[in-house]
C-alpha cells in the first residue's frame, strides 16, 4: 500500500481548505500510525509537534481548527505569537496526511502549508530565525553565508577521480549536490561517495560547482512562496543550460523540490541517488563484493518517502549488500516518525522539536536491534547524527552511500 501525500503540489490559498476544515472531526487519527499498522503502544504516535507539545492545536487537527476559524465570516481568530509557535513548530513530515488522506481524504499537511504562506502574507513569517539563510540563499546561492567559490572545494580531496565541470563541458547526467553537501563537514563525503561510485560505473557525468545555485527548499518550506519563485526561475534556467538528460542528488529535499516543484519546466529527468545505484547495480555496472558486517536499520526521510513515494530502492540496495543484517524499525515508510529537522524546525527549534525528536527515533532505531541507523537524506544525518554524538543511544549514523561505498 501507497499513500500520495503530494504536499507542496497545487497549495492554493488558505480559503481552499476552509471546507476541508469543516470536515475534520476531531477523531484524532492524525496524531497516531494508521491503526492497521501500530504495532506498539511505544511506537505509535506520529505528529512530532503535536507529541512534543501535547496540545490539540499542534496536531493536524488543530491545524484545521486554525484554518476554520482563519477562514470564517467573519474570522474568528488573529495571528498571534502563541498561533506563529504553532504554525512554524510543525515539520511539515506529512504524517498526518498520510494517515488522513488515507481513511478520510482530507489533507492536513497541505493546509499546514496553506498556514505558512498565509502567515507570511500577513506578516507573521518567516520567522527571524529563518530570515539569514533566506537572505543567504538570495545573496550566495546557499543557505549557509557561504561564498560561492567554495561550494566545490569537497571535489579536490586527494584521491578523488577528477569531476568534469558542467558549467563547461557537455555531460549525460547532472551531478547536483545540494548545500549541505556541498559546504557541511560532515555531509561532504555522501558527495564524494556519489563522485566515486558513479566513477566507478563510467558514468559521464559533472557538476555545476560555483555556478550551482540552491534549490530554493528552505524558502518554500517556511511558507515563503514569492521568493522561492525568485529561486525556482533562477535555477531553473542554470540547470536547463547544461543540456544534460539527467540530474541526480543525493539529497531528499532538493529531490522533492526538484521534482515536484520544477515539474515540467525542467527539461532533465530526476533521480535520487537511492534510485540510480538501484539501476547501477540491476545492469552489472556496479558490483557490491565486499563485506559490511552490521546490523542496519532504515529511516525514510519524509521528502523521499511520504512526498514521493520513494520506499523500496534503498531497502533494495541495503539487501543487496554482503554481511549487512536489515531490521526494520516499527514505524517505517508511510508511517515512519520525522527526524524532526524539517519545515525550518531544527533551525528556529533545535531543541525543542528537532534534537528531541531525534532521539526518539534513534531510541526506536536501538530497539530493533540495529547498530547503524542507515538513512538516503543528508539533513536526516545530520540531525540524527549530531543527536547520536550527544546522546548514549550506541547507533552510527549513515547515509547509505557509504555502506554501497565500503562494499565496491
Amino acid at each position: 500500500m501507497a499513500t500520495d501525500v503530494a504536499p507542496y503540489q497545487n497549495i492554493g490559498p488558505l480559503e481552499k481548505y476552509r471546507n476541508e476544515a469543516w470536515k475534520c472531526l476531531r477523531c484524532g487519527l492524525c496524531r497516531m500510525v494508521n491503526p492497521e499498522r501500530v504495532k506498539s503502544w511505544k511506537w505509535s504516535s506520529q505528529c512530532p509537534a503535536g507529541s512534543r507539545f501535547l496540545f490539540e492545536a499542534y496536531y493536524g487537527s488543530g491545524k484545521q481548527e486554525m484554518v476554520r476559524a482563519l477562514t470564517a465570516h467573519p474570522p474568528e481568530l488573529a495571528l498571534s505569537r502563541r498561533l506563529q509557535h504553532i504554525i512554524y513548530t510543525c515539520t511539515l513530515c506529512g504524517a498526518c496526511q498520510a494517515t488522513c488522506n488515507y481513511v478520510k481524504d482530507l489533507e492536513p499537511t497541505n493546509a499546514s502549508v496553506a498556514l505558512r504562506e498565509y502567515a507570511v502574507r500577513e506578516g507573521w513569517g518567516p520567522l527571524p530565525e529563518h530570515e539569514p539563510l533566506i537572505k543567504s540563499i538570495l545573496n550566495y546561492d546557499n543557505p549557509w553565508l557561504q561564498p560561492r567559490a567554495a561550494r566545490s572545494r569537497w571535489a579536490r580531496k586527494q584521491g578523488l577521480p577528477k569531476v568534469k565541470d558542467a558549467a563547461k563541458d557537455k555531460v549525460e547526467v547532472l551531478y547536483y549536490p545540494g548545500c549541505t553537501a556541498s559546504y557541511d563537514p560532515f555531509i561532504q563525503d555522501v558527495a564524494r561517495d556519489v563522485v566515486r561510485l558513479l566513477g566507478a560505473a563510467g558514468v559521464d557525468f559533472g557538476i555545476l560547482g560555483k555556478e550551482e545555485i540552491c534549490c530554493g527548499s528552505t524558502i518554500l518550506r517556511v511558507g515563503d512562496r514569492e521568493r522561492f519563485e525568485i529561486v525556482r526561475k533562477k535555477n531553473t534556467e542554470s540547470l536547463n543550460r547544461t543540456g544534460a538528460g539527467t540530474i541526480l542528488t543525493a539529497c531528499a529535499g532538493c529531490y522533492s523540490t526538484l521534482k515536484r516543484e520544477y515539474g515540467a519546466d525542467l527539461q532533465a529527468e530526476v533521480f535520487h541517488i537511492v534510485e540510480y545505484i538501484e539501476r547501477l547495480l540491476a545492469e552489472g555496472r556496479l558490483a557490491m563484493q565486499r563485506e559490511v558486517r552490521r546490523k542496519v536499520t532504515y529511516h525514510d526521510p519524509c521528502h523521499l518517502g511520504r512526498y514521493c513515494g520513494l520506499y523500496d530502492a534503498p531497502r533494495e540496495i541495503l539487501g543487496r549488500i554482503p554481511g549487512v543484517e536489515f531490521r526494520e524499525m516499527e514505524r517505517i515508510r508511510e508511517w515512519a516518525w520525522c527526524c524532526g529537522a524539517g519545515g525550518g524546525v531544527r533551525t528556529a527549534f533545535p531543541e525543542e522539536v528537532a534534537t528531541w525528536a531525534a532521539r526518539l527515533r534513534l531510541e526506536e532505531a536501538a530497539d530493533s536491534g540495529a547498530d547503524t541507523l542507515v538513512t538516503a537524506c543528508p539533513f536526516c544525518e545530520l540531525n540524527l547524527g549530531e543527536a547520536a554524538r550527544g546522546g548514549a543511544s550506541g547507533i552510527r549514523v549513515v547515509d547509505i552511500l557509504a555502506l554501497v561505498a565500503e562494499a565496491v
